[in-house]
């Protein structure tokens, strides 16, 4: 049987290649949406692991600046001992010199 100029089953045949072709159509859109909001997704967490970075950069920077500056002290403090050592070693001498003509002031009057 013809339908107009187009027989019936050609016009099926053609009407189900559309229905497929429209679930194609809806199919690759969803699939078009999911990536777009997974894109989206992806982009704020490298903004975010971008901001993180930056953050810890900053914070890396800072504990060099500290690490230079408690070797710098570590560094003073340590000369600073070894000059107290110093002056409590000449002041142990002297102390035993003392000591020393005392004990024999004592032991001859």
């Amino acid at each position: 049987m013809t339908f107009g100029l187009v027989r019936r089953s050609k016009y099926e045949e053609l009407q189900q290649e559309r229905d497929e072709l429209n679930k194609r159509v809806k199919a690759l859109a969803q699939e078009r949406e999911t990536l777009r909001k997974k894109v989206e997704r992806l982009t704020k967490e490298r903004e975010k692991s971008r901001r993180k970075i930056r953050k810890l950069e900053k914070e890396a920077s800072n504990l060099r600046a500290q690490t230079r500056e408690l070797a710098d002290s570590v560094e003073i403090l340590t000369k600073e001992r070894e000059v107290l050592q110093k002056t409590i070693r000449r002041l142990d001498r002297a102390a035993r010199k003392i000591r020393g003509k005392r004990k024999k002031k004592a032991l001859n009057p």
